[in-house]
């Protein structure tokens, strides 16, 4: 087995197993939610949904879409949505997920890895993935990204950095409240945000969580709103500041 493959057993078995503990509890978003207003809430997704614009119409690929919930809200959107990720449990959650939010007819679900994708060249207007990036390897993965994109096509991924050694040490080393199991995936390197960058005319990185990166320590829901203040002012004054920060958001136009 070659490492790519080997990485790819253990990324399925672990989103695998996520899939079967969820199949039982799926829920439709809220009614009248789509992808702008759940963007604007979520902290890790600072300014994606203006940057990526009107979806209506739009053909929309998402990457490693995993249980479906912003996979059903792009398609609410109006946009017409390839959702594709590794774990085929996973795309049936999905799947189910958008019978039961009455888009099904909207979204076209593939089990595939993002470095192959079974996508003609310039198919897609945008890209989106939240947290899937870093799980793939970034010099075939961009190069396929940048080829399955039409010219002038956008995406944006919302990513976990290694840039910072304090994160590091603790997503390594210090427990906390719902800590994943690792699996094979690497937090973001300056190497591999660079790779990503690489293939695109325009790129762009912004940080996302430097002191409010305290709230994931203390769980999902836990709200500080000074600190997530305090975060913008800094990132916006010293945007060179991202690589300190728990994630990031990156922009990419073909």
């Amino acid at each position: 087995m070659t490492a790519v493959q080997e990485r790819y057993e253990i990324e399925r078995a672990k989103w695998d197993a996520h899939a079967g503990t969820t199949i039982d509890t799926i829920e439709p978003p809220p009614p009248g939610e789509d992808f702008a207003s759940r963007a604007s809430r979520e902290a890790l997704l600072p300014g994606v949904a203006e940057f990526l614009g009107d979806l209506r119409g739009k053909r929309v690929i998402e990457y490693g879409c995993g249980l479906g919930q912003l996979t059903v809200l792009l398609a609410r959107s109006g946009a017409q949505v390839t959702a594709f990720d590794l774990s085929e449990p996973s795309i049936e959650v999905a799947r189910e997920r958008a019978k039961l939010t009455g888009v099904e007819r909207d979204i076209t679900f593939a089990v595939a890895p993002g470095e192959a994708l079974p996508f003609d060249d310039a198919s897609f207007d945008i890209a989106f993935g939240k947290a899937v990036l870093h799980h793939l390897d970034p010099v075939a993965g961009s190069k396929e990204l940048a080829r399955i994109l039409k010219p002038g096509g956008r995406a944006a991924f919302s990513e976990p950095l290694g840039t910072n050694p304090v994160v590091r040490f603790v997503r390594d080393h210090v427990p906390y409240p719902k800590k994943h199991d690792r699996g094979a995936d690497i937090p973001l390197r300056r190497s591999d945000v660079d790779a990503w960058m690489a293939p695109f005319s325009t790129a762009n990185i912004q940080g996302v969580q430097l002191l409010s990166m305290v709230e994931r320590g203390l769980g999902f829901h836990k709200r500080l709103p000074l600190l997530r203040e305090y975060d913008r002012l800094l990132l916006t004054r010293w945007p060179e500041l991202w690589p300190l920060c728990r994630y990031a958001v990156l922009t990419l136009e073909r």
